[in-house]
């Protein structure tokens, strides 16, 4: 499996309790289940929400399920 497929499932992982659609920054948030301080982590490298949080802005609302943010997050950190 290559770095973009182990993000994108270690997103839906994260994500998979959380209750969508999300409306706000602060939903998303809420939402991780150490909030700013979710982790992802591939070999050696690791990588917080806090660190990620400037790849979703305010036009990304409403987030309609994990699959969307994994998408999302994956594009915008160019994998």
């Amino acid at each position: 499996m290559g770095v973009k497929e182990e993000v994108y499932e270690q997103i839906l992982e994260i994500l998979k309790d959380a209750k969508f659609p999300i409306n706000t920054m602060d939903e998303l948030i809420a939402a991780l289940p150490e909030g700013l301080d979710t982790t992802c982590r591939i070999g050696d490298v690791e990588v917080t929400a806090r660190e990620a949080q400037s790849l979703v802005t305010e036009k990304d609302f409403p987030l309609k399920d994990a699959k969307h943010v994994a998408d999302l997050m994956v594009e915008r950190a160019g994998l």
